[in-house]
């Protein structure tokens, strides 16, 4: 096979669904990481539309997929909007370290899925840490753009947090990158805006034709909240809190 160039995410389209280019993104993988099932897993899905990076393969291009939503506003949008939609599993329920797994089998998602997209503003490493017997292609996971590579921070585990809008979620790229690693996953670029991360299973990552994939060379600072004052451009992130984390 041709080797490939970096995913240039400069050139990217604002996806339908998706809070950046997400969606585009995604499509440049599956062009080079032919699906297999055609199967796709996100949590929180939050209403299915609003800043979804699996909207578009469910309600647009056929796939099959878990939509996992915690919230009971947002569980009751995510219903209505996927009513009419045979192929889109609908599952109420927070995901934890220790029922991710169980949520997955009952949920009927297949060990081989092909996407995995993780966005839980808190303990998304925790999460994905413990989920061993379900291999996705390709994993979609928010990074904390706050902690520049090559700072390791996790957000230390609490299983009633809640975001609250400020900097304290998550993890930081470098701490994402050696959980991927261990896993057997590598990162291949992160979204032009600072929220996601994408990784690919480690056999399948030459089709990519990175030559250093560091979390210093691919990392993107938050770009998002951007305010056009005159002839300043400001960017307005979080409000900085400080909380507890792990240098994982």
């Amino acid at each position: 096979m041709d080797r490939q160039p970096p995913i240039d995410v400069d050139a990217l389209s604002q996806g339908i669904y998706s809070q950046g280019v997400e969606e585009a993104v995604l499509d440049r993988v599956f062009e080079l990481v032919p699906p297999r099932r055609r199967y796709c897993v996100e949590f929180g899905a939050g209403d299915g539309l609003r800043n979804s990076n699996t909207a578009r393969f469910v309600r647009d291009l056929g796939w099959s997929g878990a939509l996992i939503e915690g919230g009971d506003y947002r569980y009751g949008r995510l219903c209505g909007h996927y009513r009419d939609v045979e192929r889109a599993r609908l599952v109420h329920a927070t995901v934890q370290p220790d029922t991710v797994e169980q949520i997955f089998a009952d949920a009927g998602v297949p060990e081989d899925l092909d996407l995995l997209s993780i966005d839980i503003d808190g303990n998304d490493y925790w999460v994905w840490r413990a989920i061993e017997r379900y291999r996705p292609q390709v994993v979609v996971i928010e990074y904390n753009p706050y902690y520049a590579p090559p700072e390791r921070w996790v957000m230390k585990f609490a299983p009633d947090h809640a975001w609250d809008g400020s900097t304290y979620y998550g993890a930081s790229l470098e701490s994402l990158f050696h959980l991927a690693r261990a896993k057997g996953y590598e990162l291949i670029g992160c979204d032009r805006m600072g929220n996601n991360a994408f990784f690919v299973q480690r056999e399948l990552f030459a089709r990519f034709g990175i030559d250093d994939n560091r979390p210093e060379v691919l990392y993107r600072p938050a770009m998002y909240k951007i305010r056009f004052i005159g002839k300043n451009t400001w960017v307005a992130g979080h409000p900085y809190r400080y909380g507890p984390g792990e240098e994982l």
